[in-house]
């Protein structure tokens, strides 16, 4: 066998090995949910992708799990490393990912068998797309729903900061979507911060000219006791209002025609701050009066906002009622939907 032969051969079979997606899912104290999420991966309609498994140092039996499907399917690569969170694990998933696209599944979700394909689809439709992302299903105390309208649309950079900021189809959650791996060059989430898909959600907009949002619903998105989004109040709550300024303030830089925009999602991440704090210490009754005051102090321009949802203006209405009526309402809001 000539060099140049040897050569071709070797490059033939470097280009084989390299799938045209990752996805990746970081793996921590999920036993019971891993291998529906595992299953519904490996049984998409499509075949050209890895399955990157995460595991984030996970106490329980998830290594085991990982390793079977590892050892199961060529597909699947695991990857065993010391806890350092979910950012953390993400991040050493993109380090070892050999795709041309990146698609992030939370191990306690699971998706549609359409899921890669229906992503890859629409962030093909459209000339310049980095990145896609697909409608998704909510699904808590047994029901299940749409999060978004059923209806395809192509964003400018600009349009999807709007819609992100108006909780409107563009969604900040690092799952459901697929990124071309470009966007991730340089950007890196943010080890030991909550929120993290909040806090760099502004760089990933502003890596691509166009998002395309579909409106056919393909992942599977579960609320369940004990996720971050079930914790109630503790120190790290604000570190939503944090990572809520930074998209802000990406946006303003970009665009400084939206700031109601961003004054109107920044009221809405200290009302879902509030409304965990009615019990919380007495350390913190400082900070709940100035997130209350700092609400109120932005209610009139966003009550005056045609595009704030009617749900944000009577929140701020009930807060200005006083505490007792806001978490009332609270309460009640949280058994009805």
């Amino acid at each position: 066998m000539d060099e140049e032969h040897a050569e071709k051969m070797e490059k033939e079979l470097t280009q084989e090995k390299k799938p045209l997606i990752s996805v990746i899912v970081p793996v921590y104290r999920v036993e019971a949910y891993l291998k529906k999420c595992v299953h519904s991966i490996l049984a998409q309609d499509m075949e050209d992708y890895e399955l990157i498994l995460v595991d984030d140092g996970s106490p329980d039996g998830c290594g085991a799990i990982c390793q079977q499907y590892a050892e199961a399917d060529s597909r699947v690569r695991y990857i065993r490393k010391e806890n350092g969170g979910l950012s953390d694990a993400r991040n050493a998933g993109i380090g070892a990912a050999r795709g041309e696209y990146l698609s992030f599944i939370d191990a306690d979700d699971y998706v549609e068998p359409a899921y890669l394909s229906y992503l890859l689809f629409l962030l093909q439709s459209a000339p310049g797309c980095k990145v896609s992302q697909a409608n998704h299903f909510v699904e808590r105390n047994g029901k299940s729903r749409p999060e978004y309208p059923e209806e395809t649309r192509a964003f400018s950079t600009r349009e999807a900061f709007e819609a992100a900021l108006y909780h409107d189809r563009v969604d900040v959650s690092g799952w459901g979507k697929l990124c071309h791996r470009s966007v991730f060059d340089t950007l890196r989430y943010p080890k030991g911060r909550l929120y993290e898909d909040t806090w760099i959600f502004g760089d990933v907009l502003l890596s691509t000219p166009v998002y395309v949002y579909g409106g056919q619903p393909q992942y599977h998105y579960v609320q369940r006791e004990g996720s971050l989004v079930n914790r109630g109040f503790s120190d790290q709550t604000t570190q939503f209002i944090e990572a809520v300024e930074r998209l802000a303030d990406t946006a303003l830089r970009a665009y400084p025609d939206l700031k109601p925009a961003c004054e109107r999602r920044l009221t809405h991440a200290r009302l879902s701050v509030l409304r965990y704090m009615e019990h919380c210490p007495s350390a913190y009754r400082g900070l709940r009066d100035e997130l209350r005051t700092a609400v109120l102090n932005s209610g009139p321009a966003v009550c005056a906002d045609p595009r704030a949802p009617k749900r944000d203006k009577l929140a701020i209405r009930l807060l200005g009622l006083g505490y007792f009526a806001f978490y009332q309402s609270w309460a009640l809001y949280n058994k009805i939907r």
